[in-house]
């Protein structure tokens, strides 16, 4: 490992709690479970977006910029943390989100945040929705908006990953090392190579893709995993099939078995990652991925506002906190 992450980073990360669960299927293959309640380390800038997030943000400020743009769907969590963070440090928020015009709980809440949000076409979006945008949509922003720094859809970069790395840097160090594997939920796979990074060399990470379509995700992890190393360690996999039916669905099946999980363990979910991720992990123990006495972390990456989106999961009745 070549790089470092902010200390400040790292020492907040030590103090999020590592929950052993009672999760009867997975005890039944010997193997114990070790959830990471990154959920908790902040009541609205919660999860891995907290992580990809901070050195994006420290980096914005050495630049001089005091406006940040990213890109995200109706219900998207990266928008939601980055107005968050904006009112939190007092720097202004554009929010580029794809299609039209929705008046979902999430755009509110980063309204209320203070985040300016700007529609774009489906093809627009698919096709700037990076580093680098179109120069004749770029000239627009910049006339409408003046100067700002630019973070990818889902916080996904290199100083994203770099963020995700105090994840498992952090996990080391509570645990003296003592434990087998850790897993993650994957949308753009930022995570999941930052997690590689900061794991030692006898560990191996786990991302589980929540997309139908892997499309360069496995590409884009190696590459991230070699900027940060020198070299794409491949001590991680990334793991199709588990995503539920889709980016935005609840098919019965995982409806169910979230419920259930729930109820077993006291541990809420949300429907677009951490379900199909659990879900996941029971089915590839069933599979025998892993061996008895595997000692597994798997990291909780909050996103529990998003259960507004779905019918019987609004998460105020079960005391989530979306405090302003």
């Amino acid at each position: 490992m070549q790089f470092t992450v902010d200390q400040s980073l790292l020492a907040q990360a030590a103090t999020v709690p590592l929950q052993v669960i009672h999760w009867p299927r997975m005890e039944a293959h010997g193997i114990q479970v070790l959830v990471r309640r990154d959920d908790l380390i902040h009541p609205q800038l919660s999860g891995n977006k907290f992580y990809k997030l901070h050195h994006n943000l420290m980096e914005a400020k050495r630049q001089g910029h005091d406006t940040i743009l990213s890109f995200g769907g109706a219900w998207s969590n990266h928008l939601y943390a980055l107005a968050a963070a904006g009112k939190i440090h007092g720097i202004k928020t554009l929010g580029i989100v794809r299609g039209e015009p929705q008046p979902t709980a999430m755009l509110k809440d980063a309204q209320n945040f203070g985040m300016k949000l700007k529609y774009w076409t489906r093809e627009q979006f698919r096709q700037n929705k990076g580093e680098h945008i179109d120069s004749g949509l770029f000239d627009e922003l910049l006339n409408e908006f003046g100067r700002f720094y630019t973070i990818p859809e889902g916080g996904s970069n290199v100083l994203g990953a770099k963020g995700c790395a105090a994840i498992s840097m952090a996990t080391e160090l509570a645990l003296n090392g003592d434990f087998s594997d850790i897993c993650v939920a994957c949308g753009t796979g930022a995570t999941l190579a930052g997690v590689a990074a900061g794991l030692s060399a006898d560990k191996t990470a786990w991302g589980l893709s929540v997309l139908k379509g892997q499309g360069s995700m496995a590409q884009e992890v190696a590459n991230l995993v070699g900027t940060l190393c020198g070299k794409d360690s491949r001590q991680w996999h990334l793991v199709k099939g588990y995503h539920g039916g889709g980016y935005a669905k609840l098919k019965p099946e995982l409806r169910s078995f979230m419920l259930n999980f729930e109820a077993q363990t006291g541990l809420l979910l949300d429907p677009i990652y951490t379900a199909k991720l659990f879900a996941g992990i029971e089915t590839m123990a069933a599979e025998g991925v892993w061996k008895a006495g595997s000692r597994l972390v798997v990291v909780h990456s909050g996103g529990l506002q998003g259960r507004r989106g779905f019918e019987g999961l609004t998460p105020e009745a079960e005391n989530v906190s979306l405090e302003y």
